[in-house]
């Protein structure tokens, strides 16, 4: 890998991990799913900065070019983020049905004493 390439990608990999400080900071991003991001960045600035783990974890999992290991790794990113999000999006949907209900019992209420008092006077 060339220094110049090296540069670069060091220089995204410290760019994404500001970024996430940056939604973080204002609010944009939970820190409960920013924890991924942050794993990620940090990773990546390992990698960027330190090359020679690629090819230690390249050699440890037996796989010829060091590419292939950067794309798997990648892809299993995307798969425990789509794991997460599709957590998250089944609790809220959960809570969603939960409030629907609840909203439907106090409107039954609110209407029962309404009658009521329409009935007294």
């Amino acid at each position: 890998m060339t220094q110049q390439l090296q540069f670069v990608m060091l220089a995204g990999a410290v760019a994404l991990l500001g970024l996430i400080f940056f939604f973080l900071k204002k609010g944009y991003m939970s820190v409960k799913y920013s924890l991924l991001w942050l794993g990620l960045s940090v990773l990546l600035v390992i990698f960027a900065a330190c090359p020679y783990v690629v090819y230690v974890l390249r050699d440890i999992l037996d796989i010829q070019m060091p590419v292939n290991l950067v794309f798997l790794l990648m892809f299993c990113f995307v798969l425990v983020v789509l794991l997460s999000l599709s957590i998250a999006i089944s609790q809220l949907a959960e809570k969603c049905k939960r409030l629907a209900q609840t909203n439907a019992l106090l409107e039954k209420r609110v209407r029962e004493l309404e009658k009521q008092e329409t009935n007294k006077q």
